[in-house]
Parts: structure tokens; C-alpha cells; sequence
């Protein structure tokens, strides 16, 4: 089983970035590791059946093979799901992070890290690179976390 992991109290930019890997990661399941910021819980009270997520509780962690995580690099924010990490059976843990100047606790396989305002920017290229067509719950959350994190694009930060 591989699943794709956010942050403990997910935002937007975690959640839009999460959403897009899984479209790019066939059969990965979304994992949200516990709280979310208000806005987002608004949102998924909405939208939460238009997604793929899987409850930490319903993770069988023997099953788990690959572990991809997005938006973070450090092991203590993602809560209970940090134990998965060190299990003999992952075969390998990619991150997908924005924050360029953190050193990763995480035993990464591989690391993306990429100087851009949100994460989910840096998967949007990816899926435009492989030609996927989003529907318009997908392509809402991830516009929802390249605007949140970006300021609208006004921050410093934004590319």
C-alpha cells in the first residue's frame, strides 16, 4: 500500500498538494493525520466525499510500502502517522516540500523541494507535464492552496 501524508492541522497548500501527488501516485491514499485549519474544515465538510481519503485508523502500517508526504519535512508533524516512518516493510518515503531551508528529520529515499510560494504549484507543473485533466473539486482545492499560501500571489515567496 502506498499512501501520501500531510501534516497534522492540514491547510490548503497540504491538502491541494496531497490531492494533485494522488492524481500523479495511482492508488496512493491520502491520509490526513489529524485537525485542520478552519478554513479546510469548512471546506471538506462540503467537499469531503468528492476525495480519496483514508482514516489513519483504517491504515494496516505492515501494509505499507511507500510513503509519500507533502508540505513538510519534519518527522513531529505528522503526529501518530511519524512511526510509520521507521517500519521495516516501507520501501521508500519521497517528500514533496516548499520550505527549501529546513533540514529534513525524515529518512527520505528522495527529496522535491522547490523554491515556490505552495507545494501545490510544484505538483500542478508535474501534472501538467503528464497531461492530467482535473475535475473541478481537484483543481478548486489545489487553487485554494497556491492562493492561501501565496497571499494571492503577493508574498515575497510567491513565484
Amino acid at each position: 500500500m502506498d499512501i501520501i501524508l500531510c501534516h497534522q492541522t492540514v491547510d490548503f497548500d497540504a491538502l491541494g498538494s496531497a490531492i494533485g501527488l494522488s492524481l500523479l501516485k495511482q492508488g496512493a491514499k491520502i491520509v490526513l493525520t489529524g485537525g485542520a485549519h478552519t478554513a479546510v474544515k469548512n471546506f471538506l465538510a462540503l467537499y469531503r466525499d468528492e476525495f480519496a481519503f483514508t482514516e489513519m485508523r483504517s491504515i494496516n502500517p505492515e501494509a505499507i510500502a511507500i510513503i509519500y508526504i507533502v508540505d513538510t519535512q519534519k518527522s513531529d508533524r505528522l503526529g501518530a502517522a511519524a512511526q510509520w516512518l521507521t517500519l521495516p516493510n516501507v520501501q521508500r518515503i519521497e517528500v514533496f516540500d516548499h520550505h527549501v531551508d529546513l533540514l529534513s528529520d525524515i529518512p527520505v529515499t528522495e527529496i522535491h523541494t522547490e523554491a515556490v510560494g505552495a507545494i501545490t504549484t510544484y505538483i500542478v507543473e508535474l501534472l501538467q507535464q503528464h497531461n492530467i485533466v482535473l475535475t473541478p473539486f481537484e483543481a478548486t482545492a489545489m487553487a485554494l492552496g497556491i492562493h492561501v499560501d501565496t497571499g494571492s500571489l503577493t508574498f515575497d515567496q510567491s513565484t
